[in-house]
């Protein structure tokens, strides 16, 4: 009896080697909505409690993780890397990794897409955008992106922000085809689509030494580009809502809040390199990455309600908001 005992803890040992010691996580309760953070510099998941404003749990992570998208169940959690072979899903209520999805590495960003049980990623390896569902099946591929980045999806259609290739590409997401692309400026990242006006509103980092301190409004059907808005320095991530337009700065580690026409209405300064925002009910969330934390700010007046500390270099901000 001891031999058996003896051989299958052998053997089970062997398979946790060869399947990377694939640990459980502490379980996340259901009835919580979460700001979750990806940290790159420490490889852990932070997860915040919105309404309590505290940080519930922390996963420590085996694998470089940048980004992650949660499905509309509110418990699968696919997390995803750059530098990492598969985009991994995990449910939150378990903590245990549920399956993988052999992607390859150059995965940099994930985004849900309307109506469908489909998700879009940008693989900076392959040069291309490629769509799966649910279940980790890939239906399709798009190529000639450039160097996608940012994806910003609305109802019928997918922008795709190319970082050094100065292009913006639009894909029919039911056909999953390209329907238009055109130039747009260098370094692009960050940005935000208004149907409504036709007008999509990209950021920027700069190149070298030409560190880009303007949002640049392109007319969304033709490219031509309709005016320059100023938010200094490194306008790098942008959000929009009934509230108004919001650009974060990292260069100034600065939040703007702007008016439809881009007038500068608000200015705060907040965390250290900030890369991420995001929102939840009145507040907006920005993650400082060099400060290792998030913070609280109301998006009325940009007054700074709370900060807390999470896991080192938080990379972006994952939103479950429960009913």
């Amino acid at each position: 009896m001891k031999v058996k005992i003896v051989m299958l803890a052998s053997i089970c040992a062997l398979l946790l080697i060869v399947s990377g010691c694939s640990k459980e996580q502490p379980i996340i309760p259901e009835d919580k909505s979460l700001a979750i953070t990806v940290n790159i510099k420490d490889m852990t998941i932070s997860f915040i409690d919105l309404e309590e404003k505290r940080v519930m749990e922390t996963w420590a992570m085996d694998k470089p993780y940048t980004g992650g998208v949660i499905l509309p169940d509110g418990d699968s959690l696919l997390l995803y890397g750059k530098q990492v072979e598969t985009a991994d899903m995990y449910s939150l209520r378990t903590g245990k990794k549920i399956e993988s999805w052999t992607t390859g590495k150059g995965i940099v960003e994930g985004v849900l897409l309307s109506d469908s049980e489909e998700i879009a990623l940008s693989d900076q390896e392959r040069l291309s955008v490629r769509f799966f569902r649910f279940d980790g099946k890939e239906t399709k591929e798009v190529s000639n992106t450039g160097n996608p980045l940012a994806l910003i999806p609305t109802t019928s259609q997918l922008y795709v922000i190319s970082y050094n290739s100065k292009k913006l590409t639009i894909i029919d997401i039911q056909r999953k085809e390209i329907i238009n692309q055109f130039s747009i400026h260098s370094s692009a990242t960050g940005a935000i689509v208004q149907e409504e006006k036709d007008e999509i509103w990209i950021g920027g980092h700069g190149l070298g030494s030409e560190l880009e301190s303007d949002i640049h409004v392109y007319d969304s059907k033709t490219g031509e580009l309709k005016r320059n808005v100023s938010a200094p320095i490194m306008p790098i991530n942008l959000l929009h809502n009934n509230d108004g337009i919001f650009a974060l700065s990292h260069g100034s580690n600065s939040l703007y809040k702007l008016s439809a026409e881009g007038a500068i209405q608000e200015k705060i300064v907040v965390g250290a390199n900030p890369f991420e925002l995001s929102e939840y009910k009145n507040q907006l969330i920005v993650a400082g990455y060099d400060s290792n934390d998030i913070h609280f700010i109301t998006k009325k007046d940009l007054t700074i309600e709370k900060s807390l500390n999470v896991g080192k270099g938080p990379f972006q901000i994952i939103i479950r908001e429960i009913d």
